[in-house]
């Protein structure tokens, strides 16, 4: 499938476990298998069987033990249908969370530039991962914060170890013809989430990548499959979200430190993405939550 037809999916922080058994003839639940992007980072690793990713054109078998880290802004899917008895994980952090962390910008320099970051589990420690991705995929599921701000520290370290463990390769995408192009968008995706919290401009990251503003908007656009400007407020409101959610700062300075160059601005982005104000959503976390 083409890059043209990927569209941004919201995930967030979040954990899957994905099975497929045959018993009896039929039981297959395994994800459908379209092509998509999103804003995060994503990690899978295979317990059991194998799967076969398409990332960006790269094709990417991985068995038992396998564990592969990629931006999930590189056009990517499943590829064939996993054998019977396949189990396997994916963990998903949204960008905006990985540029709190400390090391942050050694992760997402390989990721943003398109590289695949995979490596193997011994055997030995296989049922201890395969815990880990497990014990992520339920505490992700409660609405207890201090479990979700342990599963986002456990996937930040176990991306650092990969980085360290793995050798890095890198996606067809920089690759194919349109070599150019694709840089040109990886180098502004790293522009932007670096500096989205402040005030710029299309033109500020024209300039950043030395291309006129009207082919850096018309090859993101090819790429990713959004605009620009809506990939900033993307991030912007990601942000927002995460500060309504940790802390008590009121809806003005939640604002300004998401970036927002004004509350009209982050109130349409949440009207348009979650169908309530920014008060709303807070209240409707912290009922959740008790």
């Amino acid at each position: 499938m083409g890059m043209d037809a990927a569209r941004f999916e919201p995930y967030g922080l979040s954990a899957f476990t994905f099975e497929r058994r045959i018993e009896s003839g039929v039981i297959d639940d395994l994800r459908s298998s379209g092509c998509h992007t999103h804003l995060e980072l994503e990690v899978h690793f295979v317990e059991t069987g194998a799967i076969t990713l398409d990332c960006a054109g790269r094709e990417e078998r991985l068995t038992q033990g396998d564990i592969l880290a990629f931006w999930g802004g590189l056009p990517h899917r499943d590829v064939d249908p996993a054998p019977p008895t396949t189990m396997y994980y994916v963990a998903q952090v949204p960008i905006v969370n990985v540029l709190a962390w400390v090391g942050s910008p050694e992760v997402l320099d390989s990721l943003l530039a398109g590289q695949l970051l995979r490596s193997t589990t011994p055997p030995s420690e296989i049922a201890a991962e395969s815990s880990a991705f497990r014990r992520w995929t339920a505490h992700l599921a409660t609405a207890d914060d201090r479990l979700r701000k342990a599963v986002e520290l456990e996937i930040h370290a176990r991306l650092l170890r990969l980085l360290s463990d793995a050798a890095p390769t890198q996606a067809t995408l920089a690759h194919r013809p349109g070599t150019a192009t694709a840089h040109v968008v990886a180098r502004a995706i790293q522009f932007v989430t670096r500096h989205f919290v402040e005030e710029i401009s299309i033109e500020d990251v024209a300039r950043a990548v030395d291309r006129h503003h009207d082919y850096l908007m018309a090859s993101f656009r090819r790429v990713c499959g959004l605009t620009l400007w809506e990939y900033v407020t993307r991030l912007r409101l990601s942000e927002a979200q995460r500060l309504l959610a940790g802390t008590d700062l009121p809806i003005l300075a939640v604002c300004h430190r998401a970036g927002f160059s004004a509350t009209s601005r982050m109130y349409e982005a949440f009207h348009r993405y979650h169908g309530q104000t920014p008060a709303m959503y807070r209240k409707n976390l912290t009922q959740r939550a008790s």
